[in-house]
């Protein structure tokens, strides 16, 4: 493993970092590795997005009989 790897692994970058690591490294690393590395650091944006994802959830619960939020039942339906 390459220093960019041990360091996504230990958390100790973030993926833009690694990104710009990897571009400075890009020359340096044989083809089959650069293209591990850029797979891990997409991994982990998306793993990061998700979680944001999940911490910013405001998911709201329908009602299920009037399908309105608030409830409108009584009220009438929700148009």
């Amino acid at each position: 493993m390459c220093i960019i790897c041990v360091e996504l692994e230990k958390n100790k970058i973030t993926p833009l970092e690694a990104q710009r690591s990897l571009a400075e490294m890009a020359f340096d690393l044989d083809l089959e590795h650069f293209l591990e590395v850029e797979e891990k650091i997409q991994e982990i944006e998306e793993k990061n997005q998700f979680s944001l994802l999940l911490q910013e959830d405001d998911t709201v619960e329908m009602c299920t009989s009037c399908h309105c939020d608030p409830c409108d039942c009584d009220f009438g339906t929700c148009e």
